[in-house]
C-alpha cells in the first residue's frame, strides 16, 4: 500500500517572489489577495521534506512593515560587519557602509 505524505493546507497567499532557499528555510515575499492594497509580508519559514510530510512548519518569522525590515537589515549588517564574517559569500555583492 502506498504512503501518502502529510502537507500544512496551504495559507490563502499569493507568493510575490520566491528567494534561493537558506538552509532549510524558504524565503518569501507574499500578501494577502483579498488586501491588494496592503503591503507584502516577508516570509522566512522552515520547510520539511520528507517520507511522512511535506511543506512549510511554524517554525520561521514574518515580517509585515518596512520598520521590521530595515531593522532586520541593520542587525544583519552590523553581525556581517563585526562578526568576523566580512568576507562576501562567492557571487554576492559585499555590504556597502
Amino acid at each position: 500500500m502506498e504512503k501518502t505524505k502529510a502537507s500544512n493546507k496551504p495559507i490563502n497567499e499569493e507568493v510575490l517572489r520566491e528567494f534561493p532557499p537558506l538552509g532549510k528555510y524558504r524565503i518569501r515575499l507574499v500578501r494577502n489577495p483579498r488586501r491588494p492594497g496592503e503591503a507584502p509580508t516577508l516570509d522566512i519559514r522552515e520547510y520539511i521534506s520528507s517520507e511522512t510530510f511535506e511543506g512549510f512548519t511554524r517554525r520561521g518569522i514574518r515580517l509585515g512593515d518596512r520598520a521590521q525590515m530595515d531593522l532586520l537589515r541593520d542587525v544583519l549588517k552590523e553581525i556581517l560587519e563585526a562578526g568576523g564574517f566580512a568576507k562576501p559569500a562567492p557571487g554576492l555583492m559585499p555590504v556597502e557602509s
